[in-house]
């Protein structure tokens, strides 16, 4: 690598209208405003990051201060267009609103508006991140945005509109950027590694587009470390190397134990993967991944790969819908299993006994897996498995204020007082439910909020403390002691002050 090396996304970031890649419908919008010259004051780019939401106010600013005039096509050779792209720009004043959250900050930049630019057509004003101004700040930046000076434009950038006071919004033009797609991502990777002249195998950029998740700055940065990783070559083994991704030959070998409906061959399969520290989460997505490809070559007639139209031969598309769906919400529940290996093995066990023509029973299943079961029926078994499970925090409080109301073979059914729904957030239900897989692992819960007509723990715990607090403060109040400092003080004892002391 060069002792003056860029980074591939600053090396290559779009520098025109033409060179960025996606955001069709913005940059048309854009383009007919500015060879129109019709330029509103205030516009606002909103998206994830990567996307391109800074890149098209860099863009936009160089069109309209280009030496040549304002139009979609800034030359990129004038003085003015240079400073832009390098960052120097006097009259394009660039601000991270992270940092500059106080109203004090917004009110030394904002006085500066009223004064003409230094040397450019217009003085430019990139707040990036502007949702992260403080409230005072929207309000210094709301009062420039009501009168703007003619020589004045603000290109306000978000990855959170919703934050933002409708006050500001109504006064700026909206772009919303899209994710880029799997193709727009890749075919920019493919041209990077060509202008590099560096060697690439093309499916290892297209697991970095898939990985980019529609950001291409997340892609770029990735290509930067498998550059580097692989000494100048981009290959499928140092990603897989990288990302701690699944061998694709083991998800096909996988998938067709899965259609031949041998559940030991699955187990044992896992088991193996585990062994050699494979990443199953990541191996649950790509079977995902590779059940879509199935299914598109069972439903669209489109050419693929052989194997593809083998296991697309053996499982209906009924069975190949039910199985996409139970690998997505399989994924979602990995991190509530007690391991990785068990989340994804029962998985991939429903998908077997759930298949329209399974012929496994209950034998077979069991000799693959023995899942313990949950067999209470009243509120006082719930009462005495909460209190030899370990449930910690919110969750506890959680446990000791529900009542038992039934389980089936697979989920749990209780009923949480409505005074007390402020206590079902997911973190705390999914700690919860982590701790009753630990013993149960298929279980599944389910909370409802009503009125409880039996007693929780938490209120018999709370009836059986004022009991004992009842009977401490009357002992306190007949001390003949206490009895004659009232009579001498004529004045009584509170009775909320008297405690309960706990020795150590």
């Amino acid at each position: 690598m060069s002792e003056h090396y860029q980074v591939l996304a600053r090396k290559y970031r779009p520098h025109s209208f033409a060179e960025l890649v996606g955001q069709t419908h913005t940059k048309k919008t854009l383009i007919n405003l500015l060879d129109a010259n019709n330029l509103h004051h205030g516009f606002l780019f909103t998206g994830t990051r990567g996307v391109g939401k800074t890149t098209i106010a860099r863009i936009f600013a160089k069109s309209i201060n280009c030496e040549q005039g304002i139009s979609s096509t800034p030359c990129g050779k004038c003085p003015t267009c240079i400073e832009i792209d390098k960052g120097q720009s006097i009259d394009l004043i660039e601000l991270d609103a992270a940092s500059h959250t106080g109203v004090d900050n917004m009110r030394d930049i904002l006085e500066n508006v009223q004064y003409m630019p230094s040397k450019n057509r217009y003085k430019i004003y990139l707040i990036d991140e502007v949702h992260m101004l403080s409230k005072s700040s929207f309000n210094a930046l709301l009062k420039t945005l009501e009168e703007p000076p003619e020589h004045a434009k603000f290109l306000l950038a978000t990855t959170d509109s919703q934050k933002l006071p409708l006050t500001v919004l109504s006064r700026c033009l909206q772009f919303t950027l899209q994710q880029l797609t799997h193709d727009e991502i890749l075919g920019q990777l493919k041209f990077i590694m060509d202008a590099e002249a560096l060697s690439y195998e093309e499916s290892a950029l297209g697991q970095i587009a898939d990985f980019g998740n529609g950001s291409m700055r997340d892609a770029l940065s990735l290509l930067d470390q498998s550059i580097s990783y692989g000494k100048g070559t981009v290959t499928n083994a140092d990603i897989k190397a990288m990302l701690g991704l699944v061998h694709h030959d083991d998800i096909i070998k996988l998938a067709t134990h899965l259609f031949n409906q041998d559940a030991k061959a699955v187990i044992n399969f896992i088991k193996d993967l585990s062994h050699r520290s494979e990443n199953l989460t990541n191996a649950l997505k790509d079977l995902s991944s590779l059940f879509h490809k199935i299914s598109i070559a069972q439903i669209v007639d489109i050419e693929s790969n052989k194997t593809i139209q083998n296991l697309s031969t053996q499982i209906s598309n009924f069975d190949l819908q039910i199985f996409y769906q139970m690998s997505i919400n399989g994924s979602k529940d990995m991190a509530l299993a007690p391991s990785e290996q068990i989340g994804f093995e029962m998985t991939l066990l429903r998908m077997l006994v759930f298949r329209s023509d399974a012929q496994l029973d209950a034998e077979e299943i069991s000799n693959v897996v023995e899942p313990t079961t949950l067999d209470i029926n009243n509120q006082q078994q719930w009462e005495t498995l909460t209190q030899a499970l370990e449930f910690k925090g919110g969750a506890q409080i959680l446990v000791e204020n529900t009542l038992f109301d039934n389980v089936s073979s697979t989920t749990l059914t209780l009923t949480l007082d409505n005074q007390f729904a402020n206590l079902l957030s997911d973190h705390v239900q999914k700690s919860m439910l982590t701790t009753l897989r630990q013993k149960f692992s298929t279980l599944n819960l389910v909370i409802n909020l009503g009125k409880p007509n039996a007693q929780t723990l938490a209120q018999k715990k709370t009836q059986v403390h004022n009991e004992k607090m009842k009977k401490i403060q009357e002992q306190f109040l007949n001390d003949r002691g206490v009895q004659k400092l009232e009579r001498t003080f004529d004045t009584k004892i509170n009775i909320n002050s008297i405690k309960e002391i706990n020795h150590v």
